[in-house]
Formats: C-alpha cells, structure tokens, sequence
C-alpha cells in the first residue's frame, strides 16, 4: 500500500505545480527534492532506528505521511508544496529502513526468499499501478480527493500495521 501510494501522491503533486506554475522545470524540481533529502538524511537516520522500535517508527511515519499528503490541497503556495515534499521525504527515509527491518525480524529465516520475491514483485508493480491508480482517481473525481484517499490508504496501512506485535 506504501509503495502505491508513493506512486499515487506524485503523480497529484506533478499535476498541482504544473497548473500553479505551467512549468516543466517546477515539475522536474519535485524529482529533485526526494534524493536530495534522502543524501542529507539517511547517513544518520540508521542510527536513530537501531536504538528504538522499528514498529513504532514505521507506524509514526505512515501516519504522518498521511498527514502531510492530506495538507497538500490545502497548501497556499509552490514553496508549502516543495516543504511538504521534503517532509514526507524525511518521512520516507524513516519509514525505508525502519521496515525493511522490522519485515526481516517477523518473516521467518525459511520463508524470507519468497517474502522478498513477493515484496519486490508488489515493489515494481507500484511503479506501474500507482500512477495508473492516481490517473483514474484524478480522472473519476478531482486532484483533493485523490490525496485524500491516498492519505486514509497510509492510515488503513498504519492500522493493519498495528495489529502486528512488536518486537
């Protein structure tokens, strides 16, 4: 579902600057924000998750990408937007780690190559279903309702995360 939605909030946020600005270079500029923010934030997000509950943290940063991607349509301006992006890029770089371990401490040693198998197979299918997903949302109803969905799959995730135990 985070995968997806990835996917799905782009393809909103590519359309929002486009219509703010018309501007092809505004809509490579949103490209640009997520590795630049990943360069200055993973080398000491590990640190931060080894200490702490990878549950928690997987579940915190889902809601509150959830939060920020719900603020998008309310966002005043092109900077608000770029500052979103670059929160729920923070956001993500918790989120892409923390997970990753988390998934490898509950799947059991003997099932994790179909685990991972599967995991990369869903992986690759978001690049193709969430933007797919997002067109048909933008298409059947508008751009705001779009994020909004896409934010109560973050929170529909965060539940059924929570259901499962800590470790």
């Amino acid at each position: 579902m985070a995968n997806i939605g990835d996917f799905l909030y782009l393809v909103a946020i590519n359309i929002i600057v486009y219509q703010m600005t018309g501007s092809a270079a505004a809509v490579a500029g949103l490209w640009m924000v997520s590795p630049l923010t990943n360069i200055l934030t993973k080398f000491w997000t590990g640190s931060f998750i080894d200490y702490r509950s990878k549950r928690k943290i997987v579940l915190v940063t889902m809601v509150l990408r959830a939060t920020f991607i719900a603020i998008i349509p309310f966002a005043p301006s092109l900077f608000a937007i770029y500052a979103i992006l670059v929160l729920l890029s923070v956001a993500k770089s918790f989120f892409g780690p923390a997970s990753m371990t988390y998934v490898t401490m509950l799947v059991p040693q003997q099932k994790r190559k179909r685990f991972n198998s599967l995991r990369s197979f869903t992986s690759s299918s978001a690049f193709i279903i969430g933007p797919a997903l997002g067109g048909t949302l933008i298409l059947l109803t508008n751009i705001s309702v779009t994020l909004w969905l896409n934010a109560g799959f973050f929170l529909v995730a965060a539940v059924l995360l929570s259901l499962l135990p800590d470790t």
